[in-house]
């Protein structure tokens, strides 16, 4: 083996080691996000679950093709390195999908967070919206002067007694700031893990020619 084989063999195998990791922070913010937005799901349109969903999904898949693909670059397998290539370049093709959909919608789903937390909070039963406050530590839609009492529930503060003094900042700029940051680091690493995948298609292509070569010298 050549040195720029050599490279070039190990340079694939170290990069997949990275879609490996990115493709378990993927998921694992996928999975996190999921769980904190739970108390959501009866007051928010449950459109807003495909994001988290979505990289959830895309990042067990990735980890699995990067599994692949650092055996096929260590084995050398023209077969392995191949349908790994080709599998990577649908993966670029559907992150590339779900960070502009992110970026796209992204504005028009914080845009509707306070409208829906207006909603759910003029409602007669409040016990959603208290445990919204509990799980993002914010208080009323607007902070503690939402409530007409002088006297706020416990979900609103961190210490009794729970007074518009020491109550949490309002759950519309919570919660769309907590989207926002989302919506950008999911778009923003699917976009890190693509640029970084075009190199590792170009290297897979190149050691599976070479090993396409190699067999076809072995036979004669």
């Amino acid at each position: 083996m050549g040195c720029g084989e050599f490279i070039v063999k190990y340079v694939l195998f170290f990069a997949n080691l990275f879609f490996a990791l990115a493709g378990l922070a993927l998921l694992g913010v996928g999975a996190a996000v999921q769980w904190q937005v739970k108390p959501l799901l009866d007051v928010f349109d449950g459109s807003f679950e495909v994001a988290p969903i979505s990289a959830m999904v895309v990042g067990g898949v990735v980890f699995l093709i990067a599994f692949f693909g650092c055996c096929g670059s260590l084995r050398e397998s023209n077969c392995m390195l191949v349908t790994y290539a080709v599998f990577m370049i649908m993966l670029m093709i559907l992150k590339i999908t779900l960070a502009s959909l992110i970026f796209v919608n992204l504005g028009a789903v914080t845009e509707q967070i306070p409208r829906w937390l207006n909603a759910a909070f003029n409602q007669p039963n409040l016990d959603e919206f208290h445990q919204i406050e509990t799980t993002f530590t914010c208080c009323g839609t607007v902070g503690g002067s939402s409530y007409v009492s002088l006297s706020l529930p416990p979900s609103c503060c961190s210490a009794e007694p729970c007074t518009v003094l020491n109550a949490h900042p309002g759950c519309n700029d919570v919660l769309t700031e907590f989207f926002r940051t989302f919506g950008m680091v999911i778009g923003l690493l699917a976009i890190a893990v693509v640029s970084v995948e075009l190199v590792a298609v170009v290297f897979a292509l190149c050691l599976a020619n070479r090993a396409r070569n190699y067999q076809r010298r072995s036979r004669y």
